[in-house]
């Protein structure tokens, strides 16, 4: 069993609960404005980007006008061909995440106070303990975040489909700022594309979300495994989330309440 921990403020957790189905924002969406963002850059290596440029044609069915070789070597001079090349891997970036990268982020923690007043609306939510070996009857994938000072460096210039570029992706998708170490994070990222595969399976699905689409992953009842009160939860809210667990596939679920203890961490006390 591999339980981690969703915050939820009190609209969430309902929702989640009653529906059995969480979001999963866009990249793009989420609150640090550097996710999944890497620092491109360009080495001044004429040969390299003369070679990208040729496979970029080559892609197209396209040929190289006769002229290329004495405008590649101006710009290089100049050092445009090598300032457009980060410019468009960057757009490439953030386009991709906005459209086609959504993530599942997660904590190994429900005692973090820190995280209760960011994201469990100021401890008045409550905290989702999902096991994550069970989510679809199966095991799923999850990530630890690589907590990092400096931002990721990405070499614009490796081949996409190498060994040393697939590394500095995954690399980029699952480290942050230092500033984030509190949070403990796990992740999954889901492309698109396979969010279409789980939905022809039923195991997500793609529907309005406040004016616009967003992407659910459809959860296993049995998965869900605890339901952590926060400090200053209502009853009413108390009492919704106990009708919500009777139903027969919610039975198993514990529930416990956060505690203040003699640390800055929280006590969660069986309920």
């Amino acid at each position: 069993m591999n339980i981690l921990y969703k915050y939820c403020d009190q609209l969430g957790i309902v929702k989640i609960l009653g529906a059995l189905e969480l979001k999963l924002p866009y990249i793009s969406e989420v609150n640090d404005p550097f996710e999944c963002l890497p620092i491109f850059y360009c080495p001044n290596d004429k040969s390299a980007i003369e070679a990208r440029y040729l496979s970029a044609l080559k892609r197209r069915n396209m040929l190289p006008s006769a002229d290329y070789k004495q405008k590649l070597d101006e710009q290089f001079e100049k050092g445009e061909i090598q300032n457009y090349l980060v410019e468009s891997q960057q757009k490439c970036q953030e386009e991709w995440n906005q459209r086609k990268g959504c993530l599942l982020s997660v904590s190994k923690t429900a005692k973090e106070p820190v995280m209760w007043a960011h994201y469990a609306e100021t401890h008045k939510g409550a905290v989702i303990g999902i096991d994550f070996d069970n989510i679809f009857h199966v095991k799923m994938k999850m990530d630890s975040i690589a907590y990092s000072k400096k931002r990721h460096r990405v070499n614009i210039l490796n081949e996409p489909e190498g060994e040393g570029s697939r590394e500095a992706a995954f690399r980029t998708l699952i480290t942050k700022s230092d500033s984030w170490r509190y949070e403990k994070e796990v992740r999954t990222v889901f492309l698109v594309d396979s969010l279409e595969k789980l939905q022809r399976q039923g195991l997500a699905c793609f529907k309005d979300f406040r004016g616009k689409k967003a992407w659910f992953l459809r959860l296993n009842p049995e998965s869900i495994r605890e339901v952590v009160f926060g400090l200053y939860t209502e009853e009413s809210l108390k009492l919704a989330i106990r009708k919500l667990i009777e139903r027969p596939e919610l039975q198993h679920v514990k529930l416990y309440q956060a505690e203040k203890s003699e640390t800055y961490t929280l006590n969660l006390v069986g309920q």
